[in-house]
């Protein structure tokens, strides 16, 4: 597993309550896709729990952020650990 540190943030995602909005792929395409069903998932997500979650960069905060807080069904949490 990468070790985070303060370089990095952690991204979890609901991807069984997504509703296929697209907005997440459109903010953070490095971090989401849209699957073949048309709903959201992270990119190399590893399933922790009813989470998905995947280490990112913190340079991309504000993107993340930006899809986090845009998510219609709240599903997205942006995290330093």
């Amino acid at each position: 597993m990468t070790k985070v540190t303060r370089a990095h943030l952690v991204i979890r995602h609901k991807a069984l309550e997504c509703i296929g909005c697209c907005l997440c792929e459109e903010t953070a395409p490095q971090y989401f896709r849209m699957d073949e069903s048309g709903m959201a998932q992270l990119v190399d997500g590893i399933p922790l729990g009813v989470f998905h979650k995947v280490v990112a960069l913190k340079i991309d905060e504000a993107e993340l952020d930006e899809a986090a807080e845009g998510c219609p069904v709240d599903i997205i949490r942006i995290s330093a650990q």
